[in-house]
């Protein structure tokens, strides 16, 4: 069937992480530039977080196939 009639659940949410990654990177570096150095270091761990998860899903799915 067709992608745009029956869009994978799966794939909207890696494509939403994606963009909330490419997001989070353009402000550390916006605060950086500015000079807010806890502004960055907060969401450097919000990052930091976000790209954990997505390690720890994959390994357990690889964990769970086998």
């Amino acid at each position: 069937m067709n992608k745009f009639l029956d869009p994978d659940p799966s794939e909207f949410k890696k494509m939403e992480k994606e963009r909330v990654i490419k997001e989070l990177e353009k402000a550390i570096q916006k605060a950086e530039t500015e000079g807010r150095r806890e502004d960055a270091e907060k969401l450097k761990k919000e990052l930091e977080n976000l790209t954990h998860e997505s390690f720890l899903e994959k390994f357990l799915k690889t964990t769970i196939m086998y």
